[in-house]
Order: C-alpha cells, then structure tokens, then sequence
C-alpha cells in the first residue's frame, strides 16, 4: 500500500473514533437517597449511587465505587421535564418505590414496575387502594 494512502486512512480512523467519542454522552447521574426503597421488586439501602442508562432500556444502579450493584429492564415513559435529571417515587406508608428515573441527554424518562408493591391498605372493613405520595429526589 501507498505510504500516503496509509496515512490518510490511519488518519481518517482516528477522526472517526474521535469524533464517536464526542458525540456519546454520559446517560448517568449522581443521586444522594436518604432512604432505602424497592426497583422492581429489589430491595436497595439508602446511599449515594449514581444511576445510569444502558442499552434496551436497562437501568444500572452503582453504589459507591466499582461494579453496579443492580440492573434492571425499565420502560420508555414520557418526561415530566425537558432538562431536570430527578428520580421519582412512590411512597406508600414508610416504604418508597422507584417509578420513574429520568437522566440526562435521553429523550424519555424510565419507569418501572409498581404492581409489585402492596397498594392496598384495609379501611374499616374493606380494602380501599391507597394513593401514593410522589417524592422526587433531584440528581447531580
């Protein structure tokens, strides 16, 4: 091959991959929860964790430094606001459930199963479905 040639596609090579790694950006965000709640049906404890966006919908959860400590499949929901990274949950009695995490540079927030959680409260006699207290935990 023709030394020139060689270049410029070496070249044309780093360009590409640089230009790749500008236009990916980062799909996490750092959240402190004061709390410890339930995603999908799994139990985490209250902490720092940093919250990221992966591919087919899936949702990593990072406690402190390393490996994530859960991943799970989530759905595509509609944001609540175009820029605000936030994590968004239901409270039921003392008990907080993730329903929604909406992070940066994505076009729609995730949401994630409820039903899991007991909604139902006894009143009287009958069960009556309680309605749950939205908290809203802003991510950095």
């Amino acid at each position: 091959m023709n030394p020139a040639i060689y270049k410029i596609t070496v070249l044309m090579g780093l360009l590409a991959i640089v230009a790749v790694s500008a236009n990916a950006q980062s799909t996490s965000a750092k959240f402190i929860v004061p709390f410890q709640f339930i995603v999908n049906g799994q139990a985490l404890p209250a902490g720092d964790y940093v919250v990221e966006g992966l591919w087919w919908n899936a949702v990593a959860f990072h406690q402190g430094k390393g490996y994530a400590n859960l991943i799970v499949l989530a759905q595509y929901s509609k944001r609540t606001q175009e820029t605000q990274t936030k994590l968004i949950f239901h409270k039921y009695g003392d008990q907080f459930v993730l329903a929604n995490a909406e992070l940066p540079n994505t076009d729609s927030g995730r949401a994630f199963r409820t039903d899991n959680v007991s909604h139902v409260i006894k009143a009287g006699n009958t069960l009556a479905e309680v309605k749950p207290e939205v908290v809203e935990i802003v991510g950095k």
